[in-house]
């Protein structure tokens, strides 16, 4: 857990000293900090952080919100807000981020401790694959995998907010998540189980997508219906 890399995005120099001195108590040692969007985006960027220590409201309102929305867009990494804020709009607009966990300053130790570990536990290494995007190796969480779509010599993995295409099979696929959480339901179909919303005979519901269930995949999908 300690090797963990953690970015800190705070504005206040103090709150981010105090944060850090924590987290060192706590045996990490790999932190960084960022004080605007601009410079978060570059620290991810450069820094490839585990995890994310965020303050929802900074100089530039709730710059806080727009980072997060746009980590989930790019990146998938794990986010804690970390906040003074107490306004009900606000904290339903952070809570639609989907951050690991939300903390209150004045916080303590034991908060950041709690919060740390299970944002760390929920993504640890076996939770992601590392997928080529361009030249570059972007971390793939599978949370935030729907399903994947084959179409010949490809796949699609379709993701909350991203598509990644890339020249492999469903097979290959299935070997590098190796997780329960996904299963076969159509030669040209994996789903993510805890994904699905609702099901007919022979479709699945993820989101507004429709997936096809076939014969050969029956007894498969007729397990996620179960549970």
């Amino acid at each position: 857990m300690t090797d963990a890399k953690i970015l800190i995005v705070e504005d206040q120099r103090i709150i981010a000293e105090h944060l850090k001195g924590i987290l060192e108590d706590l045996s990490f040692s790999r932190i960084r900090f960022a004080n605007d969007k601009s410079s978060a985006l570059q620290a991810i960027e450069s820094f490839e952080p585990d995890l994310i220590l965020l303050d929802i409201r900074m100089k530039a309102d709730l710059d806080g919100i727009e980072i997060a929305r746009y980590v989930q867009d790019h990146w998938q990494i794990p986010f804690i807000f970390v906040t003074a804020q107490s306004d009900t709009e606000i904290l339903r607009n952070a809570l639609q981020c989907k951050p690991e966990a939300y903390i209150t300053k004045p916080f303590k130790e034991t908060d950041i401790l709690a919060a740390v570990s299970i944002a760390l536990k929920n993504n640890r290494e076996d939770s992601f694959i590392s997928i080529k995007e361009g030249y570059k190796e972007v971390k793939v969480y599978l949370n935030s995998i729907l399903f994947v779509e084959s179409d010949k010599n490809y796949i699609d993995i379709y993701c909350r907010s991203n598509k990644y295409t890339l020249r492999n099979s469903l097979e290959w696929f299935l070997q590098q998540v190796n997780s329960p959480r996904f299963t076969r339901v159509h030669r040209s179909f994996i789903v993510n189980k805890e994904m699905v919303t609702k099901s007919s005979r022979n479709t699945l519901f993820i989101s507004d997508r429709e997936i096809p269930i076939s014969r050969k995949y029956a007894a498969e999908a007729k397990s996620i219906l179960r549970n």
